[in-house]
């Protein structure tokens, strides 16, 4: 085993075999065809800061529904069970990562700037007429969580990382493999699959940077792309990046977007963005 790969098993193993609890009783029953509405909301109960954000999700503008959902049940009618595990843990995650140095991240920037690519990539697989909007809206939220991991696990190299990337305006992910020899998108994608995310979401995550990459279909990570750089381009926090992402010269093409539109959806995401945060924080 080469020294790349040592660092990286050591950065992952305490992330791949401990799923959040909540994440993993969904998961499971997900996989039981037995399972029933109510197995579903007895699990999210069970977890009370994760039913309160799974009702102000149900009852946020991005539902636009005229009567308040006031239970469990009718929200994740409204939501969908497809969607809800994924949506689940991205709440969850929120609360995960604690004791990283604010020197390293400040998290209500690192979330911020998550939440607005999460935004944004919805807004964008809408006008394509993709379904399952919360799918791109996840994916997008949780693109960086690698970078969350690696800060946790390895502060001092992360210093050196960071430092780097600020001095010679050097992209996050290529002073990492420099450095590291993996990049926090390999991070990522490694604990999603482990964590059994979707196959889609996972390529979103690996490839948001480099989407015309994606083994599989390169559009999803190519929504994700074209998000992240909306955000930095709206200066909506940051997750670490010394300036804004260089753009994929095949992304707007393969969206058949117009450079206007993704310019537009910033006036969208602004008016969004903090109501947004608000699902997410108390």
């Amino acid at each position: 085993m080469d020294k790349a790969n040592e660092i990286f098993n050591e950065v992952v193993a305490d992330w791949i075999g401990s799923p959040p609890p909540v994440y993993r009783k969904l998961h499971e029953a997900m996989q039981n065809p037995e399972s029933s509405f109510g197995d579903f909301s007895n699990i999210i109960s069970a977890d009370p800061s994760l039913a309160v954000r799974l009702l102000r999700i149900a009852n946020s503008p991005f539902y636009g529904l005229s009567s308040k959902v006031e239970t469990i049940s009718h929200a994740l009618g409204i939501v969908g069970i497809d969607q809800l595990k994924e949506l689940a843990l991205a709440t969850i995650l929120v609360n995960r990562f604690e004791g990283i140095d604010k020197d390293l991240v400040n998290m209500q920037s690192f979330w911020m700037h998550s939440i607005g690519c999460g935004l944004a990539a919805r807004a964008i697989a809408k006008k394509m007429g993709e379904r399952h909007l919360e799918s791109y809206y996840t994916a997008s939220m949780l693109h960086d969580v690698g970078s969350l991991i690696i800060y946790k696990e390895m502060p001092d190299k992360s210093r050196e990382i960071l430092t780097r990337c600020k001095s010679e305006g050097l992209p996050l992910s290529t002073v990492e493999d420099e450095i590291l020899g993996f990049t926090h998108a390999d991070v990522g994608a490694v604990v999603f699959t482990q964590w059994g995310l979707p196959d889609s979401l996972v390529e979103a995550v690996q490839y948001h940077h480099r989407p015309s990459e994606a083994k599989g279909d390169p559009l999803f990570p190519t929504i994700v792309h074209l998000a992240d750089i909306i955000a930095y381009e709206m200066k909506l926090g940051t997750g670490g990046e010394p300036t804004i992402p260089v753009l994929d010269p095949a992304a707007i093409q393969r969206t058949t977007l117009t450079r206007s539109f993704l310019t537009d959806i910033q006036e969208n995401v602004r008016d969004q963005v903090d109501d947004a945060v608000g699902l997410f924080f108390d």
